[in-house]
């Protein structure tokens, strides 16, 4: 039974109290206003209010839509049994005392009764949750919640609490509030997809401290954003966080870095900051982010400030609107002379109400809408409390504007600031985090413009020879040889440039003699993945001597320090023209598992960290797009004169390496280091395969 966890029109309390200083009262009078069938269970028998009790759950007259557990952690697993027996298939736990405080064994236990029996199970150890528009209040949380359009998840009770006494602060309310905490049974990702198709609510807000599946996530959260904007709150990334990798690159994927790439990629709004939390929440429950403009004009009485909003609006990609003469015109009128309609709008320090009613007047007439961002600061002549008034009233009267406010100071426009929150006027103190939140918004909008991406089909081979590879893989111990290296990539047709294996000073002289080409020799080893490292690469052998005294360098180089090391021999290759080298890396992330890394090699990895990263799979589309976010691109693309690269074979070579990845589980990176690119094509030069 997989039923939405929020369609609950009956509840039963699990055991209730009268006791006035007890949760379990609590959870009773909150139920005051719950229109819908409720009860309650207890063995004493007492009455409250309107609510029916029963002395037990198998005496209940009905099967209930949930049942509320909050008696001692002892006796909740023998509830939990007594509730599959009523057939009653959702249950919130606040009962505490579980794993947060190391008793795992009951939490595993409420796991498997859960699973068996196939109830839904939120907490515990969970505040509870709340339906604002039922008036059900299933938790300890007192306060009255008026309805509006945003749903709230949280991980820590205390933080859904702190969150919505703030947010009643701001005349910020709620469609629904849920706490989870331990998420024995539901998570994050079972709650947003219940939210999905929540007809009350239109923007989620989230607070976690961990992620159970994080893979799930980013595609629940992907396709819900498409919807539904998301806001979240990254308390939990820190360096504690932090996981190695197998490769000296493993600093590119820290677990931070994945996350922010995974919310990223799933457009999820995220933020450090509780306060941004609630701007944007605000900003997106007024829905008009639907039909927001690109650009955002800025009227101003003092220049300071618009000196810092200009710089806040370049930091965070907003546009600011680049005015015609015909347009300033049109704002022109009744200004004084000394203003400026150049954007932001300086209507000069001793603006009063009248002029700030004046220029509003004015953005409306011209064609193209743009956001506003009006603000002030409080001189002698300016009647602070007057311009809030002409806001509202701007407001009301023309709804379809996207209008923030910013009246700076303290003392002097407090009331004024208040007065215009009061009456739906989006305010803050400072315009820095409004056009952050302005760029988000248009963000969100950008995002439900972009169509669904069909399922990316990755380039497959047969079935008989997947298995053949397969089985060689499992032979592998730690790193495939360059033998099923090279296999695997002629059976995905990927060009690469071949390695000839040299085991005596016989093998160079036919390898030398039948090159056309300087050539490069390397160590092969599976114990040695770095060779550049140690020293045991050499480059531009012209010579037939060169070639075997670099084989004869390399080995007696290793043995004296890598006396361990399993060698199979020397490698050789032929040197290639002068081209771009390109680094591609894949790896499969605890969290999110298969991510791709590209950048251009050397030190624009290793120093500069120079690399995009997305989660795989990803179309050729995206990949080609990926280039465009690295700072040194132009170089690939152009720069003085210099040709560009062949990105159609590029791409190809990447999307078969993340077909490959992502056909063979056993591999669990791929490092690709480098490729070679020029006007004309790409070819691997090395290729790892770290199982």
């Amino acid at each position: 039974m997989k039923n939405n966890f929020f369609d609950i029109n009956s509840v039963a309390i699990i055991w209730a109290s009268e006791a006035a200083w007890k949760i379990w009262n609590d959870l009773l009078k909150n139920l005051k206003n719950f229109k819908w069938k409720k009860m309650w269970v207890n063995p004493k028998w007492w009455h409250f209010d309107d609510i029916t009790f029963y002395e037990s759950i198998d005496k209940l007259p009905f099967v209930p839509d949930v049942a509320v557990i909050t008696i001692p952690a002892k006796l909740v697993l023998d509830s939990l049994e007594q509730c599959w027996q009523k057939w009653i298939k959702r249950v919130i736990i606040i009962s505490a005392w579980f794993k947060e405080v190391w008793n795992i064994e009951d939490e595993e236990k409420i796991k498997e009764i859960a699973k068996i029996y196939n109830i839904r199970v939120l907490g515990p150890n969970c505040l509870g949750y709340i339906d604002a528009y039922k008036s059900l209040n299933l938790s300890f949380w007192w306060k009255e919640i008026m309805t509006w359009n945003i749903a709230m998840i949280s991980q820590s009770g205390a933080m859904a609490v702190a969150l919505t006494d703030w947010a009643i602060t701001k005349k910020l309310w709620f469609s629904k509030i849920i706490s989870m905490w331990n998420k024995s049974d539901l998570n994050e990702n079972d709650l947003l997809a219940d939210l999905e198709n929540d007809d009350k609510t239109e923007v989620i807000v989230v607070y976690l401290e961990s992620l159970e599946c994080g893979r799930s996530f980013y595609e629940i959260s992907r396709k819900l954003t498409k919807k539904k904007p998301i806001i979240l709150v990254k308390s939990w990334l820190s360096s504690r966080w932090q996981v190695a990798a197998s490769s000296h690159t493993g600093a590119l994927s820290s677990e931070n870095k994945v996350i922010e790439t995974a919310f990223r990629d799933a457009w999820i709004h995220t933020t450090t900051a509780l306060e941004d939390f609630f701007l944007w929440a605000q900003a997106f429950s007024k829905n008009i982010w639907k039909d927001i403009p690109d650009s955002l004009a800025i009227i101003t009485n003092a220049g300071w400030p618009w000196v810092m909003a200009t710089d806040h609006c370049e930091y965070n990609n907003v546009e600011m609107k680049n005015f015609s003469e015909t347009e300033q015109a049109i704002l022109k009128v009744n200004m004084p002379d000394a203003s400026s309609m150049k954007n932001p709008i300086d209507i000069i320090w001793d603006a009063n109400s009248m002029r700030y009613k004046n220029i509003l007047e004015n953005i409306t007439k011209l064609d193209e809408k743009v956001g506003i961002l009006v603000l002030l600061t409080p001189q002698t002549s300016t009647d602070v409390d007057n311009i809030a008034k002409e806001l509202i009233d701007f407001e009301v009267k023309n709804p379809e504007y996207f209008m923030m406010a910013s009246f700076m100071w303290f003392k002097s426009v407090i009331d004024s600031r208040r007065y215009l929150r009061e009456n739906d006027v989006i305010e803050y103190d400072y315009p820095k985090k409004w056009i952050r939140a302005f760029w988000d918004l248009v963000k969100q909008k950008k995002w439900q413009l972009i169509p669904i991406q069909d399922e990316v089909i990755i380039h497959n081979i047969s079935e008989d020879k997947k298995l053949e590879i397969i089985s060689d893989i499992k032979k592998q111990e730690k790193l495939c040889n360059y033998e099923l290296v090279s296999k695997i990539l002629k059976a995905y047709d990927v060009a690469f440039l071949e390695d000839k294996l040299a085991t005596s000073v016989e093998d160079v002289e036919k390898i030398f003699d039948e090159a056309k080409n300087k050539l490069v020799a390397k160590i092969a080893s599976k114990d040695i993945a770095h060779k550049t490292d140690c020293g045991w690469v050499v480059v531009w052998l012209a010579t037939k001597k060169d070639a075997i005294d670099a084989y004869e360098w390399i080995l007696k180089s290793v043995a004296s320090f890598h006396p361990d090391a399993q060698i199979d021999g020397v490698t050789f290759q032929e040197m290639l023209p002068k081209s771009k080298e390109i680094f591609i890396w894949m790896k499969r992330d605890t969290s999110f598992w298969d991510l791709l890394i590209i950048g251009m090699w050397w030190i624009f990895v290793n120093i500069y960290e120079d690399v995009y990263m997305k989660l795989s799979p990803v179309n050729k589309t995206e990949i080609r797009d990926m280039f465009t976010h690295l700072k040194w691109y132009p170089i690939l693309n152009w720069a003085r004169w210099d040709t560009p690269i062949n990105f159609d074979s590029l791409v190809d070579i990447i999307f078969k390496v993340m077909s490959i990845f992502s056909t063979f589980n056993d591999i669990k990176e791929i490092d690709i280091n480098p490729v070679f690119s020029n006007e004309h094509d790409s070819i691997i030069v090395d290729a790892k395969f770290y199982l």
